[in-house]
């Protein structure tokens, strides 16, 4: 009988998306006889623990970095960075403690630099491998690479989720040439929780506004979304990202819930006419699952998610406004004339999946 491997799996709680993303990669591990310990904290563990009540699951403190109500994200990222990097090799202290205790035969992290063991095979998972910087720290790139790729290097391998063609939702953000030529990233396709399959038609709701992300900006695009909503008159739900809190309530024309479940959230956003969101990546896969469209509106400062909203609504697939002038009507008669995903899930996850176990497993 083949041996029952232990993976640990981490994930980064910057907002739900790392969570989310990594559900479709733990069913996996479980369908392929793995047994999986969950390590992390915040919201992101507290959606895993409600995904997989069954798995044990243990504390890990990581980076908790300040975002600014304004200004350069970028900047307050690197007054920040002699903490970034006090907290990551605190995480990895704390790690290797728990990989002392629990001994694993795999070690996963999604983004997470300190959930890794040099005497256990260690995988960690992202797209943004080439860091976007602001328009006047453009000439910083490769060396903001090299920095990164360090750290990625003490893994024995890099996952990416995204296709590894020139057809792709993630764009130079992991399909920069130094990223393909020096970190050789596995490419497992999209990953996302959500399945057309499984819709059911309910109620069709006009607008669907999709909180995600850190404080304070979570708040501030929340209330913005929830004026334009009121502008409009037409019937809104709003999901708040908070998988913590229990609202459900309704005032005027708008229905605000804190969270929905898988099947709850992909029929909502299937039903919507039209959908309002952040454009993190985790959102955008999920979108990209269910072959719809939205109008996406980037973290202010936040290069990453203004490159991706960019990148796609030049594809035509998405409408991008700032968060400073949100404007739902002049977005939504865009929305009417964009181009369907024609993007499809394949078997890449399963494969390397099944790729890892059978070579843990001799």
């Amino acid at each position: 009988m083949a041996k029952q491997l232990h993976v640990l799996y981490s994930v980064l709680d910057w907002g739900l998306g790392h969570a989310t993303r990594s559900i479709p990669v733990i069913r996996e591990l479980l369908a392929n006889d793995c047994k999986v310990s969950l390590a992390g904290e915040g919201n992101s563990l507290v959606l895993l623990q409600q995904s997989f009540p069954d798995l044990p699951s243990y504390p890990l403190k990581g980076i908790h970095v300040t975002y600014p109500t304004s200004g350069s994200m970028t900047l307050a990222m690197i007054k920040q960075l002699p903490a970034i990097n006090h907290a990551i090799k605190s995480e990895q202290a704390q790690f290797e403690k728990l990989v002392r205790e629990l001994k694993p035969d795999l070690v996963f992290s999604d983004n997470r630099y300190g959930a890794r063991c040099d005497d256990v095979y260690s995988i960690f998972m992202g797209h943004q491998l080439w860091i976007q910087a602001p328009p006047l720290l453009k000439w910083t790139e490769g060396a903001i690479f090299q920095l990164h790729k360090k750290m990625i290097k003490h893994f024995d391998e890099c996952w990416v989720p995204d296709y590894s063609g020139e057809i792709n939702l993630s764009g130079q953000l992991s399909h920069h040439p130094k990223v393909i030529d020096s970190l050789h990233p596995v490419f497992i396709g999209p990953l996302s929780r959500l399945r057309l399959s499984e819709i059911k038609q309910e109620v069709i709701t006009d607008i669907l506004v999709i909180v995600s992300g850190p404080e304070p900006q979570r708040s501030i695009f929340e209330e913005k979304c929830r004026k334009q909503a009121e502008k409009t008159g037409l019937k809104t739900l709003i999901v708040q990202g908070q998988p913590h809190l229990n609202n459900d309530y309704t005032f005027n024309n708008i229905r605000t819930v804190s969270h929905l479940n898988e099947d709850e959230l992909a029929a909502a956003i299937c039903n919507a006419t039209y959908v309002v969101c952040r454009s993190g990546y985790s959102t955008l896969m999920d979108l990209a699952a269910l072959k719809k469209n939205a109008l996406c509106v980037p973290t202010p400062s936040q290069t990453e998610q203004e490159y991706l909203a960019m990148y796609l609504s030049e594809q035509e697939l998405m409408v991008i406004q700032s968060q400073f002038d949100i404007d739902f009507d002049a977005a939504f008669i865009r929305l009417n004339h964009l181009k369907p995903f024609s993007l499809t899930s394949g078997a890449a996850l399963k494969t390397n999946i099944e790729r890892i176990c059978h070579k843990l497993r001799n």
